[in-house]
């Protein structure tokens, strides 16, 4: 039987190489490695440093640019310092306004933060508490003290500055907002008027709403009052409107109401409507008469809860004979209509007057004063159920001539028996709706250097006129591994 073969060993003689000479080899070779990885390690750490120093330098010079532009087209300055830079541009942004940039240097994350869109210095929320419950599109009013603002050099006397936005859960909606006809800004009761974005239940409440002001470059808010109420009219056009009778006398739109004349003795009301479908409602109008007689001439009322053929109730003031104010339901256009209450009133001639005409459920009311005086309590109130809702309201002028009549605004709005209250909360300083976003960093500083015309270096104050600003940005590595570098640029402005 043949015999396994042992196992061979292989002894550096068989390899062709001596033991020392495997021993100089392995000692050579870790040498020539020992010296290798420091090489290849120096190289692999100096190309990341020239990777961050090449991305810090892009950071800053992105930012850099950015605010060195904008600051060209700077029309005002607010704010220059280290830490933050706010200044009005000097272009619009197409709604009349002038846009405001604000750059801050955030010392938490040593990031450049940035917005850019018209500015309100101040807020107040306001919260809306329902009595009844009212719908989305409800008319409501706001009172506040405007003049104290404008003493206080925080709004525009004009109340352009004045805004309401809403917070519909994702972003600010600016609203359309109207100055309540029977008063004036720059006043210690200011009025305006806006139309809810939300149903609110019976004693609920709103909050998501705010008064906004103190921007003192703002130009014109959006105020269109069909944006508000049901209806608005300032006697600018007669669109949409229709005569419905026959008599003698001519209508216009005047630019200052809507004028009615008429030049021949007719014994009939001149009627025009509007197709809009209402139920409970309050009317509001200003109407003016030149009549100088004792007669029905003095006539400037109003309707409301018109069905298609005239069937509603509307408001004669001024009747029978200058006497007395008359609430009447007519079955049709036409026809004169029966009293269903009525009280003694009168106008006078030249004189500019204001009134309300309330429908809610089967109560009927009405008010009248003189511009310039006190609102009153109601003049005259009465219960009718026979109209509920109608497609139309309307102007009554009647009806003896001579006559010139004006009825100046009209107001349509949604009536609730308890209407909403609102409450201002306190005043936030500097807030805004939109918040700073980063824009480039880290930076350890940022520096703010102006100068003159000359050329000479002056203080960055709002009011100084300042031809260029120069601004240094110190960027950051935030591992600490590569030292900090400055860059910085000069913006020469277009109106110094």
């Amino acid at each position: 039987m043949q015999k396994s073969p042992r196992a061979h060993r292989f002894s550096p003689d068989e390899a062709g190489l001596s033991f020392v000479e495997v021993l100089v080899t392995v000692l050579l070779l870790a040498l020539v490695l020992g010296g290798l990885l420091p090489l290849l390690s120096g190289g692999q750490a100096g190309y990341e440093e020239t990777r961050r120093r090449q991305e810090m330098i892009q950071n800053a010079r992105v930012a850099l640019d950015k605010v060195v532009r904008e600051l060209r087209a700077a029309e005002s300055f607010k704010i220059l310092t280290g830490s933050r830079i706010q200044f009005t541009l000097f272009w619009g942004d197409g709604t009349g306004g002038l846009p405001t940039a604000d750059y801050a240097l955030n010392t938490l994350t040593n990031d450049l933060e940035y917005r850019w869109k018209d500015d309100w210095d101040y807020r107040r929320r306001i919260t809306v508490t329902a009595g009844d419950a009212v719908a989305a599109g409800y008319a409501v009013s706001l009172t506040f003290n405007h003049a104290a603002l404008v003493t206080a050099g925080q709004s525009l006397a004009s109340g352009n500055d004045v805004r309401i936005r809403y917070w519909n859960g994702s972003k600010m909606i600016e609203l359309d907002r109207v100055l309540d006809p029977t008063l004036a800004w720059n006043s210690t009761s200011t009025k305006i008027w806006f139309r809810l974005q939300a149903a609110i239940g019976a004693s609920g409440t709103n909050n998501n709403y705010y008064l906004h002001y103190g921007n003192l470059s703002a130009g014109s808010p959006p105020a269109n009052g069909d944006n508000v109420f049901l209806d608005y009219e300032s006697g600018s056009t007669l669109d949409g409107w229709t005569r419905r009778d026959s008599c003698s006398g001519s209508h216009a739109a005047s630019g200052d109401g809507f004028l009615f004349t008429a030049s021949g003795t007719q014994g009939c009301h001149r009627q025009f409507s509007k197709n809009v479908p209402h139920s409970d409602v309050e009317l509001f109008w200003g109407f003016w008469s030149s009549s100088s007689g004792a007669s029905d001439g003095h006539q400037a009322g109003v309707s409301a809860r018109r069905s298609d053929s005239g069937a509603g109730y509307i408001v004669a003031l001024a009747d029978a004979g200058n006497t007395t104010l008359t609430i009447r339901y007519w079955t049709v256009w036409s026809t004169s209509g029966g009293s269903i209450a009525s009280t003694s009133a009168s106008t006078t001639a030249g004189t500019n007057y204001y009134g309300r005409f309330y429908l809610v459920g089967s109560a009927l009311k009405v008010k009248y004063w003189a511009v310039g005086a006190a609102e009153p309590a109601w003049t005259l109130q009465t219960t009718h159920s026979t109209v509920a809702s109608g497609n139309h309201y309307g102007q009554v002028d009647g009806y003896t001539a001579p006559m010139t009549h004006r009825h100046r605004t009209i107001i349509l709005r949604p009536r609730v028996a308890n209407e909403p209250s609102l409450a201002l909360g306190t005043e936030a300083a500097g807030t805004r709706s939109d918040p700073l976003a980063a824009l480039a960093g880290p930076f350890r500083s940022m520096t703010v250097a102006c100068y003159d015309p000359a050329g000479t270096a002056i203080a960055c104050a709002p009011v100084a006129a300042v031809r260029a600003v120069e601004v240094t940005l110190v960027v950051m590595d935030p591992d600490g591994l590569v030292p900090d570098l400055t860059v910085k640029a000069r913006a020469y402005r277009q109106i110094p």
